[in-house]
């Protein structure tokens, strides 16, 4: 596996904790469920947990993925500061409930869980664009010439073994 395929391999984890905890935690306080709060309390923390080793995957993305545009390279700082900034508000929000016992928490605590929220999905919707419309980690010999040409952050990776291509030569699946 490619490094840069590491990140979207663990990306969904920290995205379903969260959002997982976010609903769970909505859902106990509309019915004044606390030992549902307690479960939202963990998919959170257990969110923050993932989010870790997703972060390190994501810098390593950063560095060796392959090619990309240069629209693309921009949109990329953006969705790193949004996710970093969901990360610490959830992180914030597990360590406010944890410290007071795991109760339902009060109204100022959903509130940052709901904003983390809206910030995570605003993030996720960025590194989504990143691959789909940036070319981001998708292999450069099948995208077009101007991105495969475009932004790289390193060396031109290497063509898979067996596979050589010639300067114009193009390639048509049926």
């Amino acid at each position: 596996m490619p490094p840069w395929e590491i990140h979207p391999a663990l990306v969904h984890f920290p995205i379903a904790f969260f959002l997982g905890g976010v609903t769970l935690d909505l859902f106990a306080w509309w019915m004044r469920r606390e030992g549902l709060g307690r479960i939202a309390t963990g998919l959170l923390a257990a969110g923050a947990v993932m989010a870790v080793p997703t972060a390190l995957a994501g810098l390593l993305a950063f560095f060796t993925v392959p090619a990309h545009t240069a629209a693309a390279h921009n949109l990329l700082f953006w969705h790193l500061g949004l996710e970093v900034a969901a990360v610490l508000l959830f992180t914030a929000v597990v360590i406010v409930r944890w410290r007071d016992g795991l109760a339902l928490p009060g109204a100022a605590s959903r509130g940052f869980g709901l904003l983390a929220t809206a910030i995570l999905i605003v993030g996720s919707y960025l590194g989504g664009n990143l691959v789909y419309h940036g070319g981001a980690g998708v292999d450069p010999q099948i995208l077009a010439p101007e991105v495969r040409e475009g932004h790289h952050h390193g060396e031109e990776p290497a063509s898979p073994p067996g596979h050589t291509h010639e300067a114009n030569e193009h390639h048509h699946h049926d």
